[in-house]
């Protein structure tokens, strides 16, 4: 086959060797004049110039430029040897040619007896078909070696038909961030033995907008096969024909894609070359179990070989953009159909004890397009489990196995709980959630222990500050140049402004207090826009009396137009109205009777009504005021006992769901929301706010159990329960900090305080008169003792009061705090703030905190990730 071709090849380029050699001959004949030319010159310059040395007579001498290759590219560098008798030098210059580069010469002495040098030229032709390579020319002492002009055949790599390559997609529409299998195929009915050189690299391979895995090869060893591949070294799976093994058959694998940019995406031809060693070739022999070296071969190894290529068809991928709509923060490019399995080492340990979790994740997408985001941010796991935010991983033939290392952290734990894994379901365009199962798991305690403080695994501040960006921008005081005037005129004149105060107390007392009557009263806020339409028309009409026979239907909560004369007597003299003002209500009611039923339409004579009208809206302003009191306390007590009631079924539909499934948490999570609802009611604060904290304790929300353990301490500070508890998911937050949390007198319980100050006051008085009887020392002291307690104590309970919700929680996962109000704002640590972390707030602006840590150090943060304590007197 290559004779054929060459011969094909000389005969296409006839009449080009024709005129090439006729070129030849004419710069032979050239050099040979120019030569005689330049002896000529040299001897008549000799005699000229009898000072010079004679030139150097050197002998001509051909020697035979040998090619090492039999075939020869314009991409693969050849070599070329001339050997001579003798000692020659290196050519000063190396020449120039159309048809060859030369790279370098080199002049070496042979190690072994007959020639004694030899010359390794490196070339490069530089066009396919008939080439010639120029003469050259080597010096010794004696002799001029020359090697003459030499002919051979440049060749360009063919088409072959025998040969197909193929890359077929799964599809042509893909998600961004969706593993695309590609399928390649490579096949050729040539024997196996001619094989060599292979060379494939797909241009997307460079392109930094993909992500490119191919997965290891499963095939039986006996049908892999090792090959290059874009760059890198990968094992197929090839099967020959049964008929002929010795056949190269098919050769194919799997390649995926990732695309992480939506839009149109062209992937052009790719092209699978190779070399077919001409002759018998040798074995397709593997070594290192199934590579075979003749395909890594470079082809400048090769001597007499023909190089062959077939090309892929170009294909057009739509990518398309995920949807942002419903994307978790635990989406990590998870495709659908996949399952996830979860299973424990051992289903028994201590708590604190680490405990490894193993997730199998089933997927057609390779290993190394497989993920999961941290188990840190599993809200099953929090509180309840220290997580490590690492996984080891292990290779399986359907998807990866992830390891995680987690320490269970209270005894309470009856389950390692279920985990949500949002995946993407490219059929119907939308995210959805695999729950894996929940597995059993018995924790006991660690030398008595039921808990295990978290904090006792980090030595360091976890909180570490951030050295870039620069802190918000500060505000004016409030002591600006007006604000200076303005409080010395206040304190130069304090009394004169108290009495002042006073007075106007007294002025706007009625007002505020009839606003406010109007304001949580409907009855009577009805009447009184009544009663005031009723003043507004004028006395001794018709009108009048429809104006108060409407306001005395609204007194009593009747339809407009309902009030008859009957009702006169029935309703009237329950409110213990005067007979006078009864008969006057009754003579009017006649008249307009009389009025509008008649039919010589007589004028009624209708009494004066707006002061009658004023002693009506006194008696009903009391009775509805007394009506509304007794309504609302039931109400209290029927809302308090139904949302108590509720929230204890709810957490005893949790204790008998099975542990660790989010509906259980779900259970708990409502539980907590109906204690707190219960909380907002007289008599059951402590215990509802305990209750409260329990529940989002079981549901893994530990900011919030904290905030609800430190409302209950309001009213029951002394409480040893409630103190453990709060120790106890304290020390399972993972913030860790330089110094304790400060004690500040504004966090005492307000409640208490007030409650101290009444048996105070009232020893006080006792004293006082004690001393008005006795007038001794002792209760002289005693009674400013006392008095001096109590002034401390309201002025803890003042600063208390105002310090209201100066102490928080954080209830989310993570946060990171910043150095300003605003997220555009550089985070004030390298680390987020995590649940249940407490702080002290600074300031407020908008939508944010500007909060104080343990240790002393500021930051902000949104306040709707926040929870803030609340110090209540009732």
């Amino acid at each position: 086959m290559a004779d054929q071709s060459i011969l094909s090849d000389l005969t296409k380029h006839r009449h080009h060797a024709v005129w090439k050699t006729v070129r030849l001959i004419a710069l032979f004949c050239m050099l040979m004049v120019a030569q005689d030319s330049a002896t000529l010159h040299a001897q008549t310059e000799s005699e000229s110039d009898p000072a010079e040395p004679p030139a150097i007579q050197r002998e001509v001498q051909d020697v035979a430029l040998q090619l090492e290759q039999e075939t020869w590219f314009t991409d693969v560098v050849a070599t070329a040897t001339v050997k001579f008798p003798e000692a020659v030098e290196q050519p000063s210059e190396i020449p120039i040619d159309d048809d060859v580069s030369i790279f370098d010469i080199e002049v070496r002495a042979k190690a072994r007896s007959g020639d004694a040098h030899e010359a390794v030229i490196r070339f490069l032709p530089r066009r396919t078909g008939l080439s010639v390579f120029p003469a050259l020319e080597f010096l010794s002492d004696t002799h001029a070696y020359r090697s003459p002009p030499t002919q051979f055949i440049v060749s360009a790599p063919q088409r072959s038909d025998e040969m197909q390559f193929e890359l077929s997609p799964a599809s042509t529409t893909v998600y961004a961030g969706e593993p695309l299998r590609v399928d390649v195929t490579w096949s050729s009915h040539e024997t196996t033995n001619r094989f060599r050189s292979l060379k494939c690299f797909p241009p997307f391979f460079n392109d930094d907008d993909l992500e490119i895995v191919i997965p290891r090869c499963t095939a039986p060893e006996e049908r892999q096969m090792g090959m290059p591949f874009g760059g890198r070294r990968i094992i197929a799976e090839r099967v020959p024909p049964d008929e002929n093994p010795n056949q190269f058959g098919i050769v194919r694998f799997p390649m995926f894609i990732r695309f992480h940019e939506p839009g149109l995406v062209e992937i052009p031809a790719v092209r699978l070359e190779c070399a077919l060693r001409n002759g018998n070739g040798s074995a397709f022999a593997p070594y290192a179990a199934y590579y075979n070296n003749g395909l890594f071969e470079p082809l400048s190894s090769l001597t007499s070989y023909e190089r062959v290529y077939a090309e892929s068809d170009p294909i057009s991928i739509e990518v398309l953009p995920l949807p942002r709509e419903n994307r978790s923060e635990l989406f990590s490019n998870l495709f659908t159909p996949c399952e996830i399995e979860v299973s424990i080492a051992t289903d028994e340990l201590e708590v604190g004890q680490v405990l490894e979790v193993d997730l199998r994740v089933h997927s057609n997408a390779p290993h190394g397009m497989l993920d999961l985001k941290p188990l840190t941010l599993q809200r099953s796991l929090r509180g309840r489990f220290h997580v490590s935010p690492e996984f080891g991983r292990t290779w399986y033939p359907d998807g990866t196995g992830f390891r995680a290392r987690v320490r269970p952290l209270t005894t309470d734990i009856s389950a390692f709980p279920s985990l949500r894994i949002p995946v993407f379901d490219p059929q119907s365009g939308s995210y959805h959630d695999l729950q894996t199962q929940a597995v059993s798991l018995t924790v006991k305690p660690h030398d008595g222990s039921r808990f295990f403080d978290i904090r006792n695994l980090t030595a360091e501040p976890t909180l570490t500050d951030q050295p870039d960006g620069i802190w918000h921008n500060a505000r004016p005081t409030k002591m600006t140049e007006f604000m200076n005037q303005m409080t010395g005129i206040l304190a130069e004149h304090v009394l004169l402004w108290m009495a002042c105060g006073v007075v106007a107390f007294a002025f706007a007392f009625p007002w505020v207090r009839e606003r406010r009557r109007r304001a949580i009263n409907p009855v009577y806020r009805a009447q009184s826009r009544a009663f005031h339409e009723l003043k507004k028309t004028p006395e001794g009409t018709i009108q009048k009396w429809q104006a108060f026979r409407k306001f005395l239907a609204t007194g009593f909560s009747m339809p407009d137009g309902a009030w008859t004369s009957g009702d006169a007597q029935q309703r009237l003299r329950k409110l213990d109205l005067s007979e006078q003002d009864i008969r006057s209500i009754e003579q009017a009611n006649l008249e307009a009777d009389r009025f509008e039923f008649s039919a010589e339409k007589p004028t009624p004579s209708v009494p004066p009504l707006n002061e009658l009208a004023g002693r009506l809206l006194a008696k009903f302003r009391n009775a509805s005021t007394m009506a509304l009191l007794l309504t609302l306390t039931l109400l209290a007590g029927n809302a308090a006992a139904s949302e108590w009631s509720e929230a204890e079924s709810l957490f005893e539909q949790a204790l008998d769901t099975t542990p660790g499934l989010p509906e259980t948490n779900a259970l708990y999570s409502q539980a907590a929301l109906k204690y707190e609802s219960a909380a907002t009611t007289e008599g059951l604060q402590g215990v509802a706010w305990f209750n409260a904290g329990n529940a989002w304790f079981q549901s893994g929300e530990l900011g919030r159990a904290i905030a609800c353990y430190r409302q209950s301490q309001i009213y029951r500070p002394f409480d040893p329960i409630v103190r453990e508890n709060l120790r106890a998911a304290r020390a399972l937050t993972v913030d860790v900090l330089d110094e304790p949390h400060r004690m500040r007198l504004s966090s005492l319980p307000l409640r208490w305080i007030c409650a101290a100050m009444v048996p105070l006051w009232f020893l006080l008085l006792g004293v006082l008169l004690v001393h008005e009887r006795y007038r001794n020392t002792l209760t002289r002291v005693s009674a400013v003792g006392i008095a001096a307690i109590i002034l401390v104590a309201g002025l803890i309970g003042l600063s208390a009061m105002l310090h209201s919700g100066s102490e928080g929680v954080v209830v989310v996962g993570e946060v990171y705090g910043r150095k300003g109000p605003a997220y555009t704002y550089n985070p004030a640590f390298n680390e987020p703030l995590h649940d249940g972390l407490e702080f002290h707030v600074q300031s407020k602006r908008d939508d944010w905190l500007e909060i104080e840590l343990a240790d002393g150090r500021r930051c902000w943060i949104p306040a709707n990730e926040t929870r803030l304590i609340f110090n209540r007197r009732s």
